[in-house]
């Protein structure tokens, strides 16, 4: 059975219908903190390993500030990065009220597993935009928060051991076309490291619809000598949100 149409099915299962959850223009920044990544990816300590880990589209989720208190050896990349601190605090501050309202008028249609209330959804988002900002902030010479974007990323070739693209690729799949998404993944296979892996997650768009073109994409992936798998995820907001796909090379 093809990868959407299982998707799909998983969906009616659950009575999931095709309602646009939230309506966006344009690509908004996000402020996610490292415990969502961990429920979205599935992360334990070994599967972070001791190699450097790169955060695409990172926005000023506070993933990466939390890594390195960790002690890993990471970077995030995103276009937000040309922008000061003050200019960063006050878009992430109109973006979180901005999304507040959103969610608010259409509670019932989300799964709201990992966020008790939209009051506690907009506190994480606060959160993170904080300790994003406190870390940003130590990063005067531009060596962890880097200004850029996909399909063009400043690393040389088998960087990172592991890549993480989180509410960008296939979020926002009536902005950016399959064209535009096999270039991305190619250049995040080519600053990957041989035997790392890519972890994209979600896998719908603002419809929650399925990206239409998730088979081809896997299947072009998989000519070219990648292995690609999904795997399903504790973490629940978007109803078929169930799943990341994870490219090994």
């Amino acid at each position: 059975m093809k990868v959407e149409q299982r998707l799909v099915e998983m969906r009616r299962d659950k009575g999931m219908s095709k309602n646009e959850l939230y309506a966006q223009s344009g690509v908004a920044m996000t402020c996610r903190s490292f415990e969502e990544y961990k429920e979205m990816f599935m992360l334990e300590q070994d599967i972070l390993g001791n190699g450097a880990v790169l955060d695409v589209a990172a926005g000023a989720s506070s993933f990466t500030a939390e890594l390195q208190q960790r002690g890993y050896k990471t970077v995030a990349v995103d276009p937000l990065y040309k922008l000061s601190p003050g200019e960063i605090s006050q878009l992430g501050g109109e973006e979180i009220i901005i999304a507040s309202q959103k969610l608010s008028k259409n509670e019932n249609l989300f799964v709201w597993n990992n966020y008790h209330s939209v009051d506690h959804h907009d506190e994480i988002r606060k959160n993170s935009l904080a300790q994003f900002l406190e870390s940003y902030k130590l990063d005067q010479n531009k060596e962890t928060y880097i200004a850029a974007a996909l399909p063009s990323l400043p690393f040389v070739d088998d960087t990172f051991s592991l890549v993480f693209c989180n509410h960008f690729l296939f979020l926002y799949q009536e902005q950016f076309d399959f064209t535009f998404h096999i270039k991305a993944i190619q250049e995040m296979l080519r600053v990957t490291q041989k035997g790392g892996s890519i972890c994209i997650y979600p896998l719908v768009g603002f419809k929650d619809e399925i990206y239409p073109y998730l088979d081809k994409f896997i299947q072009t992936i998989t000519k070219k000598g990648f292995h690609a798998k999904l795997t399903e995820t504790n973490f629940r907001f978007l109803p078929s949100a169930t799943h990341f796909l994870q490219i090994e090379k």
